[in-house]
Order: C-alpha cells, then structure tokens, then sequence
C-alpha cells in the first residue's frame, strides 16, 4: 500500500457520501470497564457526530508511511476478521469476541474510545490520461478501527444557570492513537496478506500483535526508535562532523525520489559511502544495530542539520551543510561558519569582532 492509496481512500472516507456503512464503538474506562457499546449506521448520526467520526476515521490512515502508518505482511488471511467484516452490522453481539480481545490485550491508563468500521468503496478504474475516472466492477471491502484515548479537559470558570462558578471536568476524547486498516488497499485492490498498521507504541503492541500474529522481527517500529538506531549505527561508524552533515544531504535527495519511502541496507551503505565514510564495518554494524528493522526515510530525513555540544545549539539548512567546519585552534575545538551577509544578534545588526594577530593560527596538531 502506498501514499496514493491511503490520499484516496481518506478522500472518499470524508466524502459527503461516505464509504463507511456499519460504526461499532466502545468506550472502556480507566479500570478497564465496558461503559459504553453502540452498534450504528453512520447515515443515521446526527450531522455533528458524524462530522467527529469521519475526522477520526481519516485520521487513521497517515500518508506518513514509516513514521505514523506501516505496512505489515502476514503469514496468512485473518479469518475472523474478514468474517467480521461480512457483518451485517445489525447484531452487537457480532462483536463480542472482538470486543473482548480488546480489553484483555489493549495495555491502558486513560479511558478510550474505540470504533470499528466497515469500508465499502466501489473502486472506480483509471482513464488511460490518469486523470479522469471511469467506471469500475471491484469492490473494495475492509475493516478500519482506531483507539482514541481520552483526556481530562482543563479546569475553568464558565457560566452555569444564573451565576458563574468552575465548570465540572469532562474526559474527551480525543485523535485515534493507534490503530489498523484490513486487508490493505494496494493496487486498488484488497491485499489479505498485509495490514495497514496506524501508529508504533509500547501500550498498542500487545494487542495488534496478538490480533494478526505479526511476528515480533516484522512488528512496526516507532518513528523515535528508527532515528535512535540509525543514530547510533552512524556513530558506530565513527563519522565526524563533515560526513554526517552530508549524509543528511544525500538522505534528502533520497527523500526526493518518486515513491521512495524507505531505506535498505544497499541504500544506507551508498549514501554513507557518497558522503566519505569508512564503510569497511558497515554490515557488520548494520546488522549489530538495526537489522530488520525497517528505516522509513520521512523518519531520519531532515530539512535542517542541527549541530549541539553541552552549552550551544547550531541549526542550518540541510542544503547548507558543508558550510560548517570543525577545526581544532590553539589547542580547543572549534565549529566554524562562514559569517556572510549581514550578521545581527537578538535582531541586532552587529560587525564581527577583529581578533589579534597571531591569535587564530591552527596548532601544530593541524599543520
């Protein structure tokens, strides 16, 4: 599945003439009680609440596929998912063994909301102009589901009746933290052998996993835990100042490549090699490091390449990055930037500071 499927089916999922039939919702408080099921018809809700609805349902599905949505193959088709998917949507207790699974497995502080949701999208065929849309015979059926977490509102004063006085706190709830698309939509079409994964947190792995049996080598990463561990590979390859700024480079011009959404082995090793790095370790750190887990670019790419030591924070443009240098003077390390143009401070236009004769010549361990 890929960020044109996920843009089109988050368009006709807002659509004014949805593709969601069938809404089933349950709210689970903080002890992990059932306070709340609903099995409903999204045509039948009032405008407001479906409004609410269909921004959590669209939310679901990110475009950021590697940092909020992932892929994830299967060994094999999810039975009872897909039979629940042919659900008629008119028995609650259709959704009894869905519903327990839930709250035995879904690790939790906070109330949530859950909503389970049947897609029906007659998939038009593309024009040979890619452009117009003609007519199609596929049928594209899923489920889509999404957990929000719920959130006390924030003390304040309102006006109750006939006078003021601090309004009660209500639990709200609010964008679906995690959650999945089965079977996925590729090729405009169902895939059963892979499912859309909505976000990669601690407290969702137990129950995704346990739903799909995703084994734990192919269970998603989080967007955070991708950077850590390219991070670290790289230090590991012991690369200095100049050859990370130009490795954040060439990932952005990686990033820039039609459909490149992701970063393999063979890609990481090029682009390290492209900006100088000794690569005589790298599989084997590679591999030490990060392994199978997959590394979506959107998540190590940078607009900017920003520079920290204990007491200063240097941030430049990514394109700009062999503007810095670090140089070792009279003794002490330095990062050095050309100052072209105007220089100001707090806003201020400023003039550089002459420095004594003599006192910026490099030391011997440079010469």
């Amino acid at each position: 599945m890929e960020q044109t499927d996920i843009r089109e089916l988050r368009k006709v999922i807002k659509a004014k003439d949805s593709v969601i039939d069938w809404v089933y919702g349950v709210y689970v408080d903080a002890e992990n009680n059932v306070c709340y099921e609903d099995l409903m018809r999204l045509s039948d809700m009032e405008e407001a609440e479906k409004f609410r609805h269909l921004n959590i349902f669209a939310k679901i599905l990110s475009p950021r596929i590697g940092m909020e949505t992932f892929p994830v193959r299967l060994n094999g088709q999810q039975e009872d998912l897909l039979e629940l998917r042919s659900s008629d949507g008119k028995s609650i207790d259709t959704f009894e063994a869905f519903r327990d699974q839930l709250t035995s497995s879904y690790e939790h502080t906070d109330p949530y909301y859950a909503v389970l949701v049947r897609v029906v999208y007659d998939v038009p065929t593309k024009a040979a102009d890619r452009r117009t849309l003609e007519d199609g015979d596929l049928v594209y059926e899923a489920l889509l589901m999404g957990i929000c977490p719920a959130k006390l509102s924030k003390p304040a004063l309102g006006f109750d009746v006939d006078h003021v006085a601090e309004l009660g706190r209500r639990w709200q709830i609010g964008n679906p933290s995690c959650g999945f698309l089965y079977p996925s939509f590729a090729d405009r079409g169902e895939d059963r052998n892979e499912v859309m994964i909505r976000s990669a947190s601690p407290d969702t792995e137990t129950y995704l996993n346990s739903l799909f049996g995703i084994e734990e080598h192919k269970a998603p990463v989080g967007v955070q835990t991708q950077r850590d561990l390219f991070s670290t590979m790289l230090a590991q390859l012991d690369v200095d100042l100049a050859e990370a700024a130009a490795i954040s480079e060439n990932i952005l011009e990686k990033a820039a490549e039609p459909e490149s959404t992701s970063l393999d082995r063979n890609d990481v090793k090029k682009i390290a090699e492209a900006a100088g790095v000794n690569t005589d370790s790298f599989d084997e750190i590679y591999e030490e490091v990060v392994g199978e887990t997959p590394i979506a670019i959107s998540a190590v790419a940078d607009s900017s390449v920003t520079v920290k030591t204990d007491t200063v924070t240097i941030r430049l443009p990514a394109d700009h990055a062999q503007l810095i240098e670090a140089r070792r003077i009279d003794g002490r390390d330095y990062i050095l930037i050309p100052a072209d143009g105007t220089v100001t401070v707090n806003g201020t236009a400023v003039r550089p500071t002459d420095s004594a004769a003599g006192s910026s010549t490099d030391s011997e361990e440079d010469q």
